[in-house]
């Protein structure tokens, strides 16, 4: 057994009224206007609209639960609280990063004995004390030169520029309750959604 609370748009034209509806999962109606305010929907004066007749530029995502699998459905967390969770997620992880300029010359392999001998490397520091970042796989292998030339450019610095973005568009979206009202902001959202994508392997699959 499941339940659900349905929005019905309370917006009329003359004779006719608006046939827009959402299905959400709520248990009350408190929390099944929470899911609309994050879709455009608005509550006034006890009526509920729909996002095209509030004026939102918010474009809903619908999400599909497949053969069964957990659904996922990022419309019930507020995209302010997503941006602030993928924020606290990459802080750390680039503030624990190899610090400094990250680099790759396809014309110097790793010469330094060991298991990454001979191999495409990505190297952080000096020129004359260079440190591995990354191993790519072997020489001169189309995947592993395109791979070790992706990581050098999205190095810490890249990582924190994406960090401010994320914070930037907290600020913004928090101001307006949750609300993403631009397509910068829809943007910095959608790269705080790729941030929180599952990590395991399996769940990519």
């Amino acid at each position: 057994m499941s339940t659900s609370v349905v929005l019905h748009c309370n917006t009329t034209y003359g004779f006719a009224t608006c046939a827009a509806q959402l299905i959400t999962d709520g248990l009350t109606v408190e929390e099944a206007r929470q899911v609309g305010t994050v879709n455009g929907w608005r509550h006034v004066n006890g009526r509920d609209y729909c996002a095209g007749c509030s004026g939102s530029k918010i474009k809903p995502r619908v999400i599909v639960a497949v053969d069964g699998a957990p659904l996922v459905d990022d419309t019930r967390v507020r995209a302010d609280l997503r941006l602030q969770t993928a924020h606290g997620l990459l802080l750390p992880l680039v503030t624990g990063a190899t610090a400094g300029d990250w680099w790759y010359d396809p014309e110097k392999v790793w010469n330094d004995p060991g298991r990454y001998f001979g191999e495409e490397v990505v190297t952080a520091g000096p020129a004359g004390r260079p440190v591995r970042v990354a191993a790519t796989g072997p020489v001169d292998e189309p995947q592993s030169r395109a791979d070790a030339a992706y990581i050098a450019h999205v190095g810490p610095e890249v990582g924190r520029a994406v960090v401010g973005v994320l914070h930037e568009a907290f600020e913004t979206v928090h101001q307006e309750h949750g609300l993403v009202e631009s397509s910068l902001t829809r943007a910095a959202v959608d790269l705080a959604d790729a941030i929180l994508r599952p990590s395991d392997p399996a769940v990519n699959r």
